[in-house]
């Protein structure tokens, strides 16, 4: 089993950080192939160009560059071999980081991942399964129960992400007020990565 990691947090020390590592060693230890895509390591393009843009002439929707750059089409590829998608990412201004924005507009691109002219993204996506961890430093609500922020980011990112082919999302995480948070409590939250990723 092929699992890709896709990660966007500035800071070799942070929370984020620790999500990942958690992730990685348990993914690794349950005999996955792990690939990871720092972002920011990669110093990722996260600028979608007009060529890479789509747009509607005569009613059907083209784009100038015919196809995809070479570093987008390497991102799809990674995607299309791999069964599991992990998305790492913390909140800021209530949304994700830009650079994990950016990467969403060129990669999850017309065509791709989506499409208003037929099925295949569904096609390439059919199986495929996700799980996003989330930290932030917004309060959480004790009975586990999604804030409406929460609500309201899951739906423009997990959900509107693999709205249109089908993906299987196992789940989004929030993983609230961690700037607040003890060494203690948030060894606890890692605790939670491990369980979640063990009952895969």
């Amino acid at each position: 089993m092929k699992a890709l990691i896709v990660y966007a947090h500035p800071r070799d020390v942070s929370f984020s950080k620790a999500v990942l590592d958690c992730a990685v060693r348990t993914l690794e230890t349950k005999g996955y192939e792990v690939i990871v895509r720092d972002l920011y390591k990669m110093n990722f393009n996260p600028i979608l160009s007009g060529e890479e843009t789509i747009h509607v002439e005569d009613g059907k929707f083209i784009r100038e560059n015919m196809n995809y750059p070479k570093d987008v089409m390497y991102e799809q590829d990674l995607i299309l071999e791999s069964e599991l998608l992990i998305y790492i990412f913390p909140i800021w201004w209530n949304g994700m980081p830009a650079i994990m924005k950016g990467y969403l507009d060129r990669v999850f691109a017309h065509g791709f991942a989506y499409s208003f002219e037929d099925d295949e993204p569904k096609k390439r996506f059919a199986g495929k399964k996700a799980l996003f961890f989330t930290p932030t430093g917004q309060p959480q609500n004790e009975n586990g129960e999604l804030t409406p922020i929460d609500q309201a980011i899951k739906l423009l990112t997990s959900e509107w992400m693999f709205g249109s082919n089908d993906v299987d999302i196992i789940d989004h995480v929030f993983y609230g007020s961690v700037p607040y948070k003890t060494r203690e409590e948030l060894a606890f939250y890692l605790k939670d990565v491990e369980k979640r990723i063990n009952e895969l």
